[in-house]
């Protein structure tokens, strides 16, 4: 009887023993937590069209794709509204030399799903414009400082997605801007709204944070 109660202790003794040991090895071999998201980056230029004038126009955003039907993210565009030093842009938006319109915010952009080569979209930027001018304050060649207003912006436009490879698309998107400054460089209040166009290159990547 003495020796099945020393051999049921010592069996309990070796199984307690084992149980940090088994412990310790399952906490080993659980995956660290993971965050992952994927980011996009539009480069891409196009024209604003403004009193019959049609100014170039560069544009840039970059923000998150949420799902694979909305995107958000943050965007800025310039436009050029008169001629620069050393540059004849052959414009007269405004009276005034080296003058510019800066537009910046946030977009929004929802995407029809479709397993298709080509997709379309809305996009809805809102945020604020900057109309002003560049000046040459100390007579040295070339603008040291600038001068601008800054007041409301929105742009609604639609348009088509067009995927090149996995991770690059091309957009081609138009619609109606509304620019809310006030009269300024002979320019009319709110007279840089009007319709724009925009030719742009996606690129998306996802990214992968472990903890």
């Amino acid at each position: 009887m003495r020796t099945h109660v020393k051999t049921v202790l010592l069996i309990m003794a070796l199984a307690g023993s084992a149980i940090p040991a088994f412990a310790s090895q399952v906490l080993l071999n659980v995956p660290a937590a993971s965050l992952s998201f994927t980011s996009y980056l539009d480069i891409g230029g196009g024209a604003a069209f403004i009193q019959d004038e049609t100014p170039m126009q560069a544009d840039l955003s970059f923000g998150l794709q949420l799902s694979p039907w909305f995107s958000l993210g943050a965007f800025v565009a310039i436009n050029p509204l008169s001629n620069f030093e050393h540059a004849d842009l052959g414009l007269s938006i405004a009276d005034t030399e080296a003058a510019f319109a800066l537009m910046s915010g946030t977009e929004f952009l929802f995407t029809a799903s479709s397993d298709g080569l080509v997709q379309p979209f809305v996009r809805l930027a809102l945020g604020g414009i900057s109309v002003g001018h560049l000046e040459n304050t100390d007579g040295i060649e070339g603008y040291d400082s600038s001068r601008a207003d800054r007041s409301l912006f929105a742009s609604l436009s639609v348009g088509l997605k067009m995927h090149i490879t996995h991770h690059t698309a091309l957009l081609l998107r138009t619609g109606w801007r509304f620019a809310g400054h006030a009269k300024t460089m002979g320019i009319q209040a709110h007279g840089l709204s009007g319709p724009e166009l925009c030719l742009s290159v996606r690129t998306v990547w996802k990214n992968d944070i472990n903890r």
